[in-house]
């Protein structure tokens, strides 16, 4: 059987909206300031690999954002701040 590989590129274009939003920074310094591995990032932001619950929840304490909105696309959790950004 053919497995297809999962497809989160909806979940990848929020991240990147939410690292232009918060500061316009680029990937090596936003992953420098949340110690994440560009990596890691790159491939979260390129839709090859999810982003983890953990590392989310972290994301959404920082910016005041909910995992509604990173998984999921909802704005209704946003902050006023975030929504205005994003």
């Amino acid at each position: 059987m053919d497995e297809k590989r999962p497809d989160y590129k909806e979940i990848g274009n929020r991240l990147r909206g939410l690292r232009r939003a918060f500061g316009n920074m680029n990937q090596q310094e936003w992953c420098a300031m949340h110690s994440i591995a560009q990596t890691q990032c790159s491939n979260w932001e390129n839709g090859l690999r999810r982003i983890s619950v953990d590392e989310a929840m972290k994301l959404c304490d920082i910016y005041g954002i909910d995992l509604d909105y990173i998984y999921r696309g909802k704005r209704d959790g946003l902050s006023e701040n975030a929504a205005k950004l994003l």
